[in-house]
């Protein structure tokens, strides 16, 4: 069979209404290939000039922070934070495109906490044991946003009582997120620490 396109006779009724039909269907033709053509590619992302960020943690606990990384950048010790200290200083740095996007996730791992381990005493006189603090090694993720109106310049941790982390990129120090006392030890003060025997999974996580 030929593929011709039919010929309309413009005197003829009957080739009158195959000329609407053929309309009709050209229409039809036409409006779903317009359906079905993609649309138009979204823009590629804008990157800005890499940021390099100082890292500024804020220590919520009740426990000194011996050390906390992010994404496995260092980011020192943190003392119990106070009304407006965070509970440590400044530590370089990580790098930032702004135009990335976010929020950003982030791993954060610190060493927090404690529990007493019960270790046999070498020596034969005095007590058999003796009870040796251990730290305990935590992580959590947190999502990063952009707080900085375009003038990056830090990237914030805030580490929680009950284990959770928020960050934020920041302009530079801000206050911290909850208003807890210190003292002039980096302590929390009027808080007892009676830690629980260490478990274990704990002494494991811990390398002994």
């Amino acid at each position: 069979m030929s593929h011709l396109t039919p010929m309309i006779n413009s005197n003829n009724p009957a080739s009158k209404a195959m000329a609407v039909l053929v309309c009709l269907a050209s229409a039809l033709m036409l409006g779903c290939a317009q359906a079905e053509a993609p649309g138009a590619a979204e823009p590629a992302i804008k990157y800005g000039e890499p940021e390099s960020l100082l890292i500024q943690g804020y220590n919520y606990t009740d426990d000194v922070i011996d050390s906390f990384t992010v994404n496995g950048q260092g980011g020192g010790r943190l003392y119990v934070s106070g009304p407006s200290s965070g509970g440590g200083g400044s530590v370089c740095c990580v790098s930032y495109r702004p135009g990335t996007p976010l929020p950003i996730k982030l791993k954060i791992r610190w060493v927090g906490g404690y529990c007493m381990q019960r270790v046999k005493s070498p020596y034969p006189y005095g007590k058999p044991y003796y009870d040796n603090r251990r730290s305990l090694r935590r992580e959590a993720e947190a999502h990063a946003v952009d707080l900085s109106n375009g003038k990056p310049k830090a990237l914030e941790v805030h580490i929680f009582p009950d284990g959770h982390v928020e960050a934020a990129i920041t302009q530079g120090y801000s206050s911290p997120r909850l208003s807890l006392p210190d003292d002039d030890t980096g302590e929390r003060p009027g808080v007892v620490h009676n830690y629980p025997p260490c478990t274990d999974d704990q002494l494991k996580q811990s390398g002994q």
